[in-house]
């Protein structure tokens, strides 16, 4: 009997089936780690971005801001410019430092003429193509699906709002903070239709606000980024089925 040295049509069509379910099997399960590999890689991105706006802020001595498109993946970072707590310089002095590109108006007796303000918190859209600003994308498959921040003194009087008190437990502050949804006030709406987040500040002199950004994927899957304001370090959470998130950010509101 002579011996046989290739493999018959049948037998080359049964491997390649067997390969194919092997694939159709293995894919989904496949698509499912790289959707948690770029949630993890989004946060980390995030921290890394904190990490990178602190330091600025300290070397420059600005006030920075960061906020994200809510339902997107697009963060943009920019300058907060502002006339009484930018490391203590003078007017003119924050002026210089700030007014880069020669945007804003000159002051006068320590305040903007005309009608402008003693300072300006830029709606992304405008600052995202401004000299200084910074804008972050995230993975496609990843969007913000929230972010709140906690107000302190300074960033309070920003956004028009009451800080905490002397004497005001700092656990009864953010509890009341969050049921009166003071948390995403200074939101702004963007040109596409959405929203910008509530801005996290950072500040000269190392410390930024509390916040908390939460990511979710088409996968159906979230995790939140935390930001402590004292220390400026960040933390992330496990990676969760959104019907399982239990936290204070809102998975829905895209």
């Amino acid at each position: 009997m002579p011996y046989r040295t290739a493999f018959t049509l049948v037998e080359i069509l049964l491997v390649l089936v067997i390969m194919v379910l092997i694939a159709t099997l293995g894919i989904p399960a496949l698509r499912g780690t790289l959707a948690q590999q770029q949630l993890r890689y989004s946060a980390d991105q995030i921290r890394s971005e904190w990490l990178d706006t602190r330091v600025r802020a300290a070397e420059e001595g600005q006030i920075l801001s960061m906020r994200a498109k809510i339902g997107g993946s697009t963060l943009v970072i920019d300058r907060v410019l502002d006339t009484h707590f930018t490391a203590g310089l003078s007017s003119r002095q924050t002026t210089s430092r700030f007014d880069l590109g020669n945007e804003f108006d000159p002051f006068e007796r320590g305040g903007f003429t005309g009608d402008m303000q003693d300072f300006i918190l830029r709606n992304p859209d405008d600052a995202s193509t401004a000299r200084g600003a910074v804008t972050i994308e995230l993975p496609r498959s990843v969007i913000v699906a929230d972010v709140i921040a906690l107000a302190d003194e300074r960033s309070a009087f920003y956004l028009g709002i009451s800080a905490p008190g002397e004497f005001e437990a700092e656990e009864f502050y953010e509890i009341d903070a969050l049921m009166t949804g003071e948390v995403r006030l200074g939101e702004m709406p963007g040109s596409d239709g959405t929203t910008w987040s509530t801005p996290i500040f950072f500040y000269p002199d190392g410390s930024t606000s509390t916040a908390a950004i939460l990511l979710k994927n088409e996968s159906g899957r979230c995790l939140a980024v935390h930001l402590r304001g004292l220390t400026g370090s960040g933390s992330v959470t496990a990676i969760t089925r959104i019907e399982d998130y239990v936290g204070e950010l809102d998975p829905h509101r895209h």
